[in-house]
């Protein structure tokens, strides 16, 4: 085939690596087959050190991902300011569940949230003073 024939099944012949190699050489000669050999083995290399590479820049970029998630999960975690408000840590963690639907919102509508599912009563309630208030007399 490498001289140009055609690939059938009776021309073809098992040989173990060495003896294929020793024929390539005896066909092509043996300055020839070593070049063809460095060839492959630089190609392989550099296939091995892009995909080490790829990996790395991979793995890199998860890791980046996840110490981002990790820095927004800790930025919006609502239990260390519920806890400085006076509530309970397993208060606190069941107002948290609550948040867990809405993971986009900013850390003060999730705190608002959970001290609306701690404090149904007083989150009805407007603290302002009168006299702040829109569209009431004072």
């Amino acid at each position: 085939v490498a001289r140009g024939g055609r690939a059938t099944v009776p021309g073809m012949r098992l040989r173990c690596r060495v003896h294929n190699q020793f024929g390539a050489e005896r066909t092509f000669g043996i300055g020839f087959m070593s070049h063809k050999r460095e060839n492959a083995r630089r190609a392989a290399d550099e296939k091995r050190a892009a995909k080490a590479q790829a990996a790395t820049g991979a793995r890199a970029a998860a890791d980046a991902r996840a110490a981002a998630a990790a820095e927004r999960a800790k930025e919006l975690d609502v239990v260390p300011w519920l806890r400085r408000l006076g509530f309970r840590a397993d208060e606190a963690r069941r107002a948290a569940a609550r948040c867990e639907a809405i993971p986009d919102a900013s850390l003060e509508e999730r705190v608002r949230l959970a001290l609306s599912f701690l404090c149904p009563r007083a989150a009805s309630r407007d603290f302002r003073p009168a006299e702040r208030r829109v569209g009431t007399a004072a």
